[in-house]
């Protein structure tokens, strides 16, 4: 009988490994060398030696969540601008592109990615703040070099903001700021230099970037004869480096690209798509284009994704958070439910969406929908060693039994008890060993307040009217 010798085994668990048969392995055994799996599969009669064991036992094993959506800057301005009367959406500008520093970003990076591995995500798309900030590399470099300190994969997206243009943006150095115009011309000149340092490899192998425009096939406020350029430059940038598009999309915008550009295909993302056509429905599953639904986004409340027809046809559609802000986090397990949730409503039918899919849904699917299939999604011998452990003794998880019906149902982010990277052991038993976690919160909170002085939001922090009794805003006595 074979010897293996390995770096870590998990011995015991409930292994959920979503591979081509969708193994559910009761007393699992999964070793890793190096950083890949060298064995998954029960562990009677496999003769193994391991510098490190972790006992699983009672517990489930399962590939790392991957989170196709997410914005950077978001962990920093939770909930401002979000009581009635505010605007989320211009607080955020205001932030990103007027009172944000590498300081910022760099700690917004460590807070979001501690956040995202304390859920159980071992890969995060995160766009560079609600639309993209990219006069400037060093925002993006700053991002980098915190979500590199915590460990987890990273897929950074940069590319053009929502016009009008030029936009304002300011600049803070010791003497002062400075306030600069953004033009379009310049945003994809940074977004190229960005994508080429990644293409030298220049920014560590956990690092993968995106060429994110804010919105595609959307003319509102660029014109026609703009709106082509930037999407011809944004095709030629991914082409060129060999990077996937990941971006927004809304009503008509799917048929408007199609129309237009050729910026729809297998190595493009469209995150929401909401209010979109059955021709729309079409158009994506005859291109291959993915579909990243974010069910808790505000964007399902102003139009429906219609993601039971879309997997219908044929599209390959990933769940993620759009955390973590301003009224959500970075927990992708909560994803799981409130997807079944909403669709059986919506179709009126309690069995869309079983547990399988959705857990399928938030790994090999989202693997495959940012090209990373061969390497993550899944526990399968070869593939990198990206694991979490789920603690299956709490009473919610009780009685055990039915271990993917628990992981969608009743799993939450806080019951991940392990997670590895890469063959890194980044927490264990809930203990964060990459980084100081009291660290990063510390300075997260500095920035915070920093970041407020900045930009004068202060005032935001202010939980008054509409807070308390109101069913709607301006209905203080909860009548409307």
């Amino acid at each position: 009988m074979m010897l293996h010798e390995v770096d870590l085994a998990i011995t015991g668990g409930t292994l959920v490994t979503v591979d081509e048969q969708r193994r559910v392995i009761e007393d699992g055994l999964l070793l890793i060398e190096g950083e890949r799996i060298s064995y998954v599969g029960p562990e009677k009669g496999v003769k193994w030696r391991a510098e490190e064991v972790i006992r699983a036992d009672g517990h489930v094993v399962l590939p790392g969540l991957i989170d196709v959506h997410g914005h950077a800057g978001h962990g920093l301005v939770k909930s401002l601008g979000d009581l009635p009367g505010g605007s989320w959406l211009d607080v955020a500008e205001a932030v990103y592109f007027r009172a944000s520093t590498e300081d910022f970003w760099r700690a917004e990076a460590r807070l979001s990615a501690l956040e995202r591995l304390k859920f159980g995500v071992t890969a995060g798309y995160s766009m560079l703040g609600s639309m993209p900030r990219t006069d400037d590399a060093r925002w993006a470099e700053s991002h980098i070099e915190g979500v590199i300190s915590v460990g987890i994969r990273d897929m950074l997206g940069v590319g053009p903001p929502l016009p009008p243009w030029p936009k304002r943006v300011r600049r803070f150095h010791r003497r002062g700021a400075e306030d600069a115009d953004l033009t379009l011309e310049r945003s994809l000149r940074v977004t190229e230099d960005i994508c080429r340092e990644y293409a030298r490899g220049n920014y560590g192998e956990r690092i993968v970037v995106h060429v994110s425009p804010s919105r595609i096939g959307d003319p509102a406020g660029l014109g026609e004869e703009a709106l082509r350029h930037q999407t011809e430059e944004v095709v030629r940038i991914a082409g060129e480096y060999g990077l996937l598009i990941n971006t927004h999309v809304y009503t008509g915008g799917i048929e408007h690209a199609h129309l237009h550009s050729e910026v729809l295909g297998p190595r493009t993302l469209l995150a929401h798509c909401t209010g979109i056509s059955g021709r729309e429905v079409k158009i994506l599953a005859e291109t291959g284009t993915h579909v990243v639904h974010c069910p808790s986004a505000r964007a399902v409340v102003r139009g429906w994704c219609p993601a039971v027809p879309l997997l219908e046809a044929g599209v390959n559609v990933a769940l993620a958070t759009d955390g973590s802000g301003p009224d959500r986090s970075f927990c992708l397990f909560k994803e799981l439910r409130t997807a079944a949730i909403i669709h059986r409503i919506h179709e009126v039918d309690e069995t869309v969406l079983p547990p399988g899919k959705l857990v399928e849904m938030v790994t090999i699917d989202a693997a495959r929908a940012v090209g990373m299939e061969e390497d993550i999604g899944s526990l399968e011998a070869g593939k990198l060693a990206d694991v979490i452990i789920v603690d299956a003794g709490q009473p919610h998880q009780y009685p055990r039994g039915m271990p993917v019906h628990r992981l969608a149902y009743v799993t939450t982010g806080t019951d991940v008890e392990t997670v590895i990277v890469g063959g890194q052991v980044l927490m264990q038993s809930r203990r964060v060993r990459s980084v100081d976690e009291d660290d990063v919160l510390e300075q997260a909170q500095e920035e915070f307040r920093a970041m407020l002085g900045r930009s004068e939001l202060a005032g935001e922090l202010e939980e008054g009217a509409g807070l308390w009794r109101a069913v709607r805003p301006g209905d203080e006595d909860g009548r409307s």
